[in-house]
């Protein structure tokens, strides 16, 4: 479904050129749900906005079930850190989750349907005519996932999306995604910075190395396929995948 091949990013400018990315190859089977982790600034949003069709990249292409991204792919959503600022405060719930619809040209009676669904999916079929200023920030990005789940995706890419919330929340907001991902299929890359949710939720692991970056590991994750956070939290190869991963980690920062 999703194909990346001797990716390169290099940000230039009249003064200096940064090479950011400097060669990823990977890809993503479809229905598959895979997380990418690396050391600060090692390029993981850069990574993902590429993916994205969001910003051009020097080198490499990436594919979507084989057409070659130039732009925002169709059937492609994407879910940011930044859930609040990508909510209309001034819209409901249900109408921030309808606008990318609008946007589709999907008739009325089908927005409905899509909106009703995604909405009871995140649980927030209550909260429909709220404003997003009137929610709490879990609540809030369930929104921004409700709106990505509308749009009926086949790859959900997803950026840092539950850092700032606490602890708890985001323990709820990582089940709800691995229950999305079971009930819809769809292929998620989910890029984190941390290790723990990284081991949780994929299927296998990416390790990035610091920048200019390169693949540092594809780790696949051999835990059982259905997951809880008491349990499989509590597995001793839990411990073991999360501290492998840590020591790549801590070898890449080491390696500025």
């Amino acid at each position: 479904m999703l194909e990346i091949a001797e990716l390169r990013k290099v940000y230039e400018s009249p003064n200096r050129s940064v090479e950011a990315i400097r060669s990823l190859t990977f890809s993503v089977g479809a229905g598959e749900l895979v997380c990418v982790v690396g050391p600060s600034g090692c390029g993981k949003t850069t990574l993902l906005r590429s993916v994205a069709g969001l910003l051009p990249v020097s080198g490499g292409q990436v594919r979507v079930a084989g057409v070659p991204v130039t732009g925002p792919p169709p059937r492609m959503a994407v879910v940011f850190q930044e859930y609040a600022r990508s909510l209309f405060p001034w819209m409901t719930v249900r109408q921030n989750v309808e606008l990318p619809l609008k946007e589709k040209r999907i008739p009325a009676p089908r927005r409905l349907e899509l909106v009703s669904g995604s909405l009871e999916a995140v649980g927030l079929t209550d909260a429909a005519d709220a404003h997003p200023w009137q929610l709490s920030g879990g609540m809030q990005q369930r929104v921004a996932i409700a709106r990505a789940v509308a749009y009926e995706p086949r790859v959900l890419l997803m950026d840092e999306p539950f850092a700032a919330v606490d602890a708890q929340t985001r323990a709820d907001l990582e089940d709800l995604i691995l229950a999305l991902w079971r009930d819809l299929g769809v292929t998620i890359l989910f890029v984190t910075h941390d290790i723990d949710e990284a081991v949780y939720l994929g299927q296998r692991v990416i390790v990035l190395s610091s920048s200019p970056t390169v693949i540092m590991e594809d780790l696949k994750i051999d835990l059982p396929a259905q997951r809880d956070q008491l349990t499989t939290r509590s597995l001793p190869r839990f411990g073991e995948l999360r501290g492998h991963i840590y020591e790549r980690i801590q070898r890449a920062r080491e390696a500025r």
